[in-house]
């Protein structure tokens, strides 16, 4: 994220740095960082709601770093070798992480294979100075159905569609309306017939371009598309699971440095995801040297299509207090 960094660096020497708000953490008993979780509610709502192109209208700047809300969904491991903010084994071996972007006109009601809960990390250009950066890679505008994709590459093209599906600009498609053309032809699987948007840091003023049209992409599916997430991949960050010292996310990338801003589960019904992210947050406390108490969210995903979603803290879902 070097072109990053020093993109945010000038904007700030220039002073028209779009968004710098960063929720207030309080330090708790015994030195514990106690995330503010109404504060942590209000800026996700703001960061849904921004339908920014770009940042700081700088192409060079994808929307990412400072709007919508980055999410993964997780499953704990039954074997408990690697916690749900650890990279699966199976990123390990491809090299990406699976999240999803959310926010107002990019929007989708139902979170990956249906699961209820998952954990929020901040956007870059919000993040406490502390945390490490981490690599956007490629953006899909669905369901990329990357795990029936090569299983030793990330961001790879489906053995099925070697050609349509492989990064948008090498198979001529820079526009949401050239990637719906690909989209709706007639037959096969379009979920792993669809490129994806190349938004890796060294792209520069491609990068930002790039994002937007997945986020544009969404809209010509319209309401068949409403029910199904989009995947955004990111950089496997370390090898939970390595005997080597330097690849371990205990040494290489610490919890602490983990830029996770919320732990969060869908709201209503019978919540089922509560139980889930109450764990989480119970996990990452008990994980975490000084302690960082991380707040659960409600997610309340938009009613339909057209609608909004909403994000609100509940101090009766906490599991861990100061």
């Amino acid at each position: 994220m070097r072109t990053i960094a020093a993109a945010l660096f000038i904007a700030l020497l220039m002073g028209c740095v779009q968004t710098a708000t960063q929720p207030p953490v309080a330090i708790g008993v015994s030195g514990v960082e106690v995330l503010n979780g109404p504060a942590i509610a209000t800026q996700l709502n703001t960061l849904y709601g921004r339908k920014f192109p770009n940042c700081n209208k700088s192409d060079s700047q994808p929307a990412f770093l400072c709007s919508g809300v980055t999410l993964r969904v997780t499953v704990k491991d039954p074997a408990n070798k690697y916690k749900v903010w650890d990279p699966s084994p199976t990123s390990v071996t491809s090299g990406g992480v699976s999240f999803s972007y959310l926010r107002q006109d990019a929007d989708f009601g139902r979170l990956a294979w249906g699961n209820g809960n998952g954990y929020i990390v901040y956007p870059i250009f919000e993040s406490p100075q502390d945390k490490l950066d981490l690599d956007y890679l490629c953006a899909y505008a669905y369901d990329a159905w990357t795990w029936s994709r090569r299983a030793d590459a990330v961001c790879a093209a489906h053995p099925s569609y070697p050609v349509q599906s492989q990064l948008c600009q090498n198979a001529g498609v820079t526009t949401a309306e050239q990637w719906y053309a690909v989209w709706r032809i007639a037959g096969g699987n379009p979920h792993q017939r669809q490129c994806g948007f190349d938004v890796r840091d060294e792209r520069n003023h491609l990068a930002g371009p790039a994002f937007y049209q997945s986020v544009r992409a969404r809209a010509f599916v319209s309401l068949t598309g409403y029910n199904e997430h989009n995947e955004l991949l990111i950089k496997t960050w370390c090898n939970p699971t390595s005997p080597d010292p330097a690849k371990s996310c205990a040494s290489s990338f610490p919890p602490n440095r983990f830029p996770i801003m919320a732990f969060f589960y869908v709201y209503g019904g019978a919540n089922a995801g509560l139980a889930d992210a109450q764990y989480n947050q119970r996990d990452f406390y008990n994980s975490t040297n000084p302690r960082i108490l991380v707040p659960i969210i409600r997610l309340t995903p938009s009613a339909s299509n057209g609608g909004a979603a909403s994000f609100t803290f509940a101090p009766a879902d906490q599991v861990v207090t100061q």
